[in-house]
Formats: structure tokens, sequence, C-alpha cells
């Protein structure tokens, strides 16, 4: 099956004015906000000059700074994503503008987005999800007993900030986090920008609390919500969406579908499927379980007391995590040892509530696959034993 790359050489001949953004677009846009742009600052709505092709040639001399994402396989597709971009006419003289690029350890805040701009009057509004930092994914942590955390606020100021600096349309999206600032930012800028909003893609980002996902603003962009998950979804389908989503094919497994290199397209679409595997579904349930016997507050002292612990051994993102696992795990024990009596009694209660849930979901789900399987056998016996009587 084939993937966005091929899409880039099969369509990239087609600009968007002969031919427009669809799912596929979509999400080449979103992947592209990861780029780290702090050393061109592509700064002021509309106001730069510099397009992806420009980038491009940027990067090209930069080897050494793309060589630090290969520890990641997605970050480290993404350089080759922008080049083949840059080569393709739909996407090269595309102007990239208002790039913000935020990390705070102090208040717990992981955020970046940058405008593409396909014409004067039409843009794409590019939300990052989560990098590398330890920061961003406390903060993804954090969705599950804050209404609002500081990504999501800054995402509305930022949607504001842009849209009164840009004439015409706008599309929002993003990847993992990013997704859910997109839907965020469009559910909360308010409803005079709405007009203005083509459309707003979640591709395989969370979802919301119920407060959220109830409230005006977002019940209002319902029609404009394009969500996109892969068939076995992990973080897509944490927390609550409305509205539905497509489910996509992908050529990976388990949680590396969250990897969008890995899903499959179809010509100018994302190749789809009939549901969600039994897997996701498993582990979705599992979560929602464990986090409805939590309330707000033991679950924001598990998120502190989980974070306290990986922040002790000095680790500031993932990938120095790896290089330390055994100081991660001797720093992690002590951490729990020298909790309060009070937190440590709620973090031994969400681990045990979290096995417990674990162990109960996925016995129901296999006795089901093996309920499925044994009808199918008996099925075939039975068809076979007719076939020989027919003879």
């Amino acid at each position: 099956m084939y993937n966005i790359f091929d899409y880039l050489e099969w369509r990239g001949d087609l600009n968007f004015a002969q031919d427009g953004l669809n799912d596929i677009d979509n999400l080449i846009f979103s992947i592209l906000s990861y780029i780290e742009l702090d050393d061109v600052k592509p700064e002021g709505a509309g106001t730069s000059e510099m397009t992806i092709s420009d980038l491009s040639m940027h990067y090209r001399d930069q080897a050494d700074k793309l060589a630090a994402l290969d520890y990641n396989p997605f970050l480290r597709q993404i350089p080759a994503l922008l080049h083949a971009a840059a080569q393709s006419e739909r996407f090269r003289d595309i102007k990239l503008s208002y790039y913000l690029n935020v990390i705070d350890e102090i208040s717990t805040e992981q955020f970046a987005a940058v405008i593409f701009s396909i014409n004067p009057e039409l843009h794409f509004i590019s939300f990052r999800g989560t990098d590398d930092t330890l920061v961003g994914w406390k903060e993804n942590f954090r969705m599950s007993f804050l209404d609002e955390i500081p990504a999501q606020k800054h995402a509305v100021g930022y949607m504001i900030n842009a849209s009164a600096s840009l004439r015409g349309k706008f599309y929002l999206g993003g990847h993992s986090k990013g997704g859910n600032l997109a839907v965020y930012a469009a559910a909360n800028a308010g409803g005079h920008l709405l007009k203005r909003i083509l459309a707003v893609y979640n591709n395989d980002g969370p979802g919301f609390q119920e407060k959220v996902i109830n409230s005006p603003g977002y019940q209002n962009l319902l029609g404009k919500l394009h969500t996109l998950i892969p068939k076995s979804s992990v973080i897509g389908m944490l927390l609550e969406h409305a509205g539905g989503y497509q489910v996509i094919s992908s050529n990976e497994t388990s949680i590396m579908q969250h990897n969008p290199f890995s899903w499959e397209v179809l010509g100018a679409c994302f190749a789809q499927e009939q549901g969600l595997t039994s897997s996701s579904m498993a582990l979705n349930r599992t979560v929602r379980l464990w986090l409805d016997q939590l309330s707000l507050e033991e679950r924001s002292e598990f998120v502190e007391s989980l974070f306290n612990g990986i922040q002790a051994t000095g680790a500031r993102t993932i990938s120095e995590l790896t290089q330390e696992k055994l100081a991660l795990a001797i720093t992690m024990i002590k951490t729990y040892k020298h909790l309060d009596a009070q937190t440590r009694a709620h973090l031994k209660k969400a681990v045990e509530l979290l096995f417990h849930e674990s162990r109960k979901t996925i016995s129901n789900v296999l006795r089901t696959d093996w309920d499925a399987l044994f009808a199918r056998r008996k099925k075939s016996r039975t068809e076979t034993k007719v076939l020989e009587q027919g003879t």
C-alpha cells in the first residue's frame, strides 16, 4: 500500500488551485510543524517570505542537526518529507509565518505552531504535537484532571492573534496533541471566527473531558471537525470525542501506528478500515474504567508523583531517559518510598486499579476472540461434513 511520500510523487504536480486541500495535505502540514524553526524565525503572520522550498534548502546544509533526530522513527522521517514537499509544485512555494515555540517547565507547557499560507486568502494553522520533552508529556497527562492545560490556552490566543493578521479563510490541524490543540483553539476562539474556518483536523490526537465536549463552541464546530485515527489507536482514543472519526489503515502495529508515516494512502484519500482493532478498544475501556475510579485530585497526585520521580533523574527529554534507564528506575523507587502516606496510598491505588482493569479487560477480549475462533472452526467443520455427505 502507498504512503504520503507516494502521494507527493503522484499528486505533487497539481497546485491547490487545481485540486483543493484534502485529508492527506492536512497531515503533511501537520507533520511539518514539528520542524524546529528557531534558527530561521518566520515571524509575523502574513509578512514572511520564507517558503517550504527555502526551508528545505536551509536544512539541507544542516546534516548534524537533522542527525540528532535519529532516535525517533517518526522525527527521523520528517526532513525527508520536507524535501519531498519542497520538490513538488503543490507545496514548494507555500509561505511560512508566525512561528512560535514555547517550553516552560515552571508552568508545564510545551507549545509550538506555525502558519502555512497556501495563498493570501487561504491558510493552514498547524499546531505541533508532543515533542521529545518531558514537559510536553507531563502536560499531556495533566489533561486527565485539568479543564484547560497551558498549551490549550496558548492555542486559543495564537488563533485569535493570527486570524487578526490573516485575510480570508483557514484550516486548522495537528498530529497527536497538536490535533487536540487545533480543535480546542477553534472551539474557544469565538463564534465570530467560525465562519472563516473551513475545517479542523485532529490526526490521532487525544480527546477532551466532557465539559469541553458539551460546550457551545465545541458543539458548533462539529460539522467542520475531522478526526482521523489508525485502526489500533492508543493516543487518539484517550478521553472523549464527539462527531465520529475515520479509521485509517496502517502498516505498523499497536502504538507504533501513531506514527503517521505508517498511514496508508489510496489515491487522494487515506485507506480506511471498518473499525478499530479489539486491542485498541480494550485499552480504551481499560483507561476509561481506571480514570472513572479516580477523583481529579487522585489523578493530579498520580501525575505529579510519577513525573517528579522521572525528573529527579535530571532527564529533560524522552531520549535522555533511554540512556538513563537504571538511574530512572532507582530514583522512582526511592521517590515512591519517600512520598507522604496519603499520596503514596493514592499512587498505589492508581497502579492497582490500572492492573486490575487491564487484566479483566484483556481476559474478556481473549475470551471473545476465542469464542469467535471456536465459532468459525465449528462452522467450518459443519460445512465440511455437509459436503462429505453430499458426495
